[in-house]
């Protein structure tokens, strides 16, 4: 029988035929190794949950049962360290659905993000493809601006179903993810993306204003900064008055 690698393969920590929770998981973390040989040295074992695929095994099985920290890795009970293999998910997140460019600011309390950053029943075929693709893991955006657009407390309670369901069937296809609550140049009402608009009205901004007075570059989130003279700007707007104030 071959003898195990140190680092031999790259896992995440998936179980599909679990109902595990990610607090249960993130228990699992120890640092303690196990001394067996993984299955994927039997003749008869078969990496993956769905065929044909060239994704790893992140199940119990296939990782030991657990996952210790050594450094600035993670490795599995048999000595492997485990490496993300994903993609980002997604860019569109950054903006909601019904994004008007010719009318924003306007209307700032009442877009939605459900649907970001596919809809619901379009999930399965975005899943398997990643999986066929040999990826276990995904780094999903989230913006404050999603969840309270509406106003301090106010929860958009529809976007946040819509994104436990998604999330919830990302076991069935051997992936895992990190919810990322993103936020760049704080919000899209300063150039970017992450904060809801009020937070800007509350420190006294009028945002009718931001783009006349220089307090922000705006055309990248109505649809401009495809022009040369544009390309990379965007980022300027962290030194503007705007996303400088609120951070």
């Amino acid at each position: 029988m071959p003898a195990r690698s140190d680092l031999d393969a790259s896992f995440v920590l998936v179980d599909s035929s679990s109902s595990k929770s990610s607090d249960h998981a993130a228990s699992e973390v120890t640092n303690t190794a196990v001394n067996f040989d993984h299955p994927s040295l039997e003749a008869s074992y078969c990496p993956g949950s769905a065929s044909p695929t060239y994704a790893h095994d992140w199940s119990v099985r296939g990782t030991g049962m657990s996952l210790r920290i050594q450094e600035r890795h993670f490795v599995d009970a048999y000595g492997r360290v485990c490496s993300l293999r994903g993609v980002n998910l997604a860019g569109c997140s950054k903006a909601p659905t019904n994004d008007n460019h010719d009318t924003f600011p306007a209307d700032a309390e009442s877009v939605t993000f459900v649907g970001r950053p596919f809809p619901l029943e379009e999930a399965p075929e975005h899943f398997a493809r990643l999986r066929r693709w040999g990826l276990t893991f995904i780094r999903f955006l989230v913006t404050w601006e999603a969840i309270e657009h509406a106003g301090p407390g106010i929860y958009d309670l529809e976007y946040l179903h819509y994104v436990r369901q998604l999330l919830s069937l990302l076991p069935s296809y051997g992936l895992t993810a990190f919810v990322s609550i993103h936020q760049d140049v704080w919000s899209r009402y300063s150039g970017g993306s992450g904060a809801p608009a009020w937070t800007l009205e509350l420190a006294g901004f009028d945002l009718d204003a931001l783009e006349e007075t220089g307090a922000a570059w705006l055309s990248g989130v109505k649809g401009g900064g495809h022009e040369e003279s544009e390309r990379g700007v965007w980022p300027t707007g962290y030194t503007k008055l705007a996303a400088a104030t609120m951070a």
